[in-house]
């Protein structure tokens, strides 16, 4: 049983989950493709920003040599990310072979990340002079201001690194912030820096505490966590269904007690088993979503699956860390993002046996309805029209009520009998039907139907079109809503495991 109250007062929900999201390394953003799925990422789900891995990868070309710079790669990823109007989290990373003496006889081995990969050319090595690595940060800072004007590039973020990969904290990953820092602030002290972007939150409040003793810049902090970490799996965490979203608030708390923002720059459901290709992925994004709103951004990792770490897959389904697949089908977690996208700009309080109010359940609940008090439908494929009053008489537009059935012990997700209590006005008029839109199973699931196919690595052009059929939110049924009292209506209905159900009123 649950209830939302629609007198309550309602507070400002900010989209944090639109802020950002992630990529690959950045060599796949000079591909039409990977241009092609941003641009429908950012349209349909309202992505504000990119991150990737890279940007000084040798792949990039930015420094052939010592004293040679080439920024054509560069421009043709950013030209396509400032014409989307995206303000992106730059990845400084990873080490161009020209500032590493490495492979050669008499040197140390050369550590590529992944082992090199495919077209994946970074050393997650530190570069042999941290002056001639601030000179590169400058160069490329310059060279962008140079391009998209201080007034853009001041509201990006430049993020130092990625997970101390071969650059271990405090030292030498420090002399490699301080360089940046310095690199970056000599082109203006507008730009905006920050780090560590570690695993699993790691060194977060160390990382601050060293900025501040040797007064280094710091504009943010940024850390990285999956639920499949070790440290949701200790005899403390394991029985915390929400260990994930706790362990992310309690970093984010930490940074935001030192005056500053807090960036999960990399998450989504999980490494290993967990699934990004069916709706548990789909279900964890609602849940957590309302759990996090809190933290100043959140990007989910990624947004496609044309994606480099192990080579590229050509299968449609993977298990790749994209919301989209290589030919462009949306998945669940696709469709949880566009439904959430859809939601309003004001959150509506809830209670009874539903996260957050209870974070023993496993279905969870999210109520909006839009900003201002006119009113008005909400615009895309999933909106409507139907309004409800609030408790001045004025029109609050389209409530939008977004409920997920999720844990993260797959055997403790079961299907859910929920009884959901509207608290309104008495003079209100209401709808005898609430419109539900699912993703299950059942629905909006292109991978069971690629199942049905017989699971093609390369599908032809009427499969593709069954997948991107297969892949489509409809109006799954009219709940009703019954009137209990002149204040009170209620809703029955079914969450089945690993679903994510929309219901508009």
């Amino acid at each position: 049983k649950a209830s939302v109250d629609l007198l309550a007062a309602a507070e400002p929900f900010a989209k944090n989950w639109q802020r950002c999201v992630g990529s690959g390394h950045m060599l796949l953003g000079t591909r039409a493709d990977w241009q092609s799925q941003l641009a429908l990422a950012v349209n349909e789900l309202g992505f504000g920003a990119i991150r990737g891995h890279g940007l000084l990868d040798d792949d990039m070309g930015v420094l052939p040599a010592k004293g040679r710079l080439e920024f054509y790669n560069v421009d043709q990823v950013f030209d396509a990310v400032h014409a989307l109007r995206l303000r992106p989290v730059v990845e400084l990373s990873f080490t161009p072979a020209a500032l590493v003496a490495c492979g050669k006889a008499g040197e140390q081995p050369c550590d590529y990340a992944f082992g090199g990969s495919g077209a994946y050319k970074g050393l997650a090595m530190p570069p042999d002079s941290f002056a001639e690595w601030e000179g590169l940060v400058a160069s490329v800072a310059e060279h962008l201001v140079g391009r998209y004007g201080l007034d853009a590039v001041s509201e990006w973020h430049f993020e130092v690194w990625n997970e101390l990969w071969g650059v271990p904290f405090p030292e030498p990953y420090m002399r490699l912030y301080n360089a940046s820092a310095r690199g970056l602030k000599s082109v203006s002290p507008r730009l905006r820096v920050g780090g560590p972007a570690t695993m699993a939150l790691e060194e977060v409040e160390p990382f601050v505490a060293a900025c501040r003793a040797s007064s280094t810049p710091v504009d943010f902090v940024s850390s990285h966590l999956y639920p499949t970490s070790p440290i949701c799996d200790t005899n403390a965490t394991a029985r915390d269904p929400d260990c994930f979203a706790h362990k992310v608030l309690s970093a984010s708390d930490a940074v935001h007690k030192a005056g500053l923002p807090f960036f999960l720059t990399e998450y989504n459901n999980g490494l290993g088993d967990s699934s990004r290709d069916d709706a548990s992925a789909a279900a964890f994004v609602v849940r957590n979503v309302g759990l996090l709103a809190s933290v100043d951004l959140v990007s989910w990792w990624t947004f496609s699956d044309i994606f480099e770490e192990a080579w590229m897959a050509s299968a449609p389904f993977h298990n790749g860390y994209g919301l989209m697949t290589v030919h462009g089908i949306r998945k669940p977690a696709w469709r949880a993002f566009e439904m959430l996208a859809s939601l309003g700009d004001y959150r509506l309080p809830v209670s009874g046996n539903v996260s957050p109010a209870d974070g023993s359940s496993t279905v969870s609940l999210l109520a909006t309805r839009p900003q201002g008090s006119g009113g008005g439908a909400l615009k895309g494929p999933l909106g409507g029209s139907r309004r409800l009053w609030d408790a001045a008489g004025q029109s609050q537009g389209h409530v939008v009520l977004l409920l997920s059935n999720f844990h993260r012990n797959r055997s403790a997700c079961t299907a859910q009998n929920v009884s959901l209590a509207v608290i309104h006005r008495s003079d209100a008029t209401l709808p005898p039907t609430a419109r539900a839109f699912r993703v299950d199973e059942a629905h909006a699931n292109p991978l069971a139907e690629w199942h049905r196919q017989g699971q093609p690595i390369y599908p032809d052009s009427s499969q593709l079109s069954k997948l991107h059929d297969a892949s489509r939110v409809r109006l799954a049924e009219a709940v009703p809503l019954h009137r209990l009292s002149p204040t009170q209506s209620v809703m029955h209905f079914t969450m089945p495991p690993f679903s994510v159900l929309k219901l508009e009123l």
